[in-house]
């Protein structure tokens, strides 16, 4: 018999947001895996949830490569968006909400798959407030998002200090919780 390594898991930050337009948390430990999750958060309208690493460096401003889809209820339609892969930083939800009252839940994973390069893919459940009134009260999305993060390995150590995210227009996130943890 032989035994494997116990996971050991590192939680960095579980906060609630609202007034500002970034979060960031440090990272310690070169993980593995950094898992984010976000619970039911708002933002400001017409902002894409986005996000960067850093490493001892500084925070990386290129290099990434990221594709959603986006599924409405009820629709058999997919959209999809794709963002270059020089662009400047990656996109965790690449859909544009155009109200401030919606609510996005999901995970996002960064995996490590050797120094200074992460691959990511993410889930997301977007529902209007039940407040909404209108023809889309109940309309919901499902998005799926994948990408990598080019070689940052250069830059600094290579290992990663801190994940931040932002609204892409600089309009403030207005309530929910971000969690963020590693898998080392």
């Amino acid at each position: 018999l032989s035994f494997a390594t116990p996971l050991t898991y590192i939680d960095y930050s579980s906060q609630t947001v609202g007034g500002a337009n970034t979060y960031a948390t440090t990272i310690t430990g070169n993980p593995k895996i950094i898992e984010v999750s976000l619970f039911q958060l708002r933002h400001a309208d017409s902002n894409n949830i986005m996000y960067r690493l850093s490493t001892s460096a500084g925070e990386i401003t290129s290099g990434y490569h990221d594709i959603s889809y986006a599924v409405r209820a009820g629709d058999s339609a997919i959209g999809s968006a794709v963002r270059g892969s020089a662009q400047g930083q990656g996109c965790l939800v690449n859909y544009d909400f155009n109200n401030v009252d919606n609510l996005i839940s999901g995970e996002a994973r960064f995996t490590r798959v050797a120094a200074g390069l992460y691959t990511w893919q993410a889930m997301w459940d977007h529902r209007f407030d039940p407040s909404r009134s209108g023809g889309d009260a109940n309309d919901q999305y499902l998005i799926n998002s994948h990408g990598h993060i080019a070689d940052f390995s250069a830059q600094g150590s290579g290992n990663i200090t801190q994940f931040r995210i932002f609204t892409s227009g600089g309009g403030n996130f207005t309530s929910g919780r971000v969690t963020v943890r590693g898998i080392a």
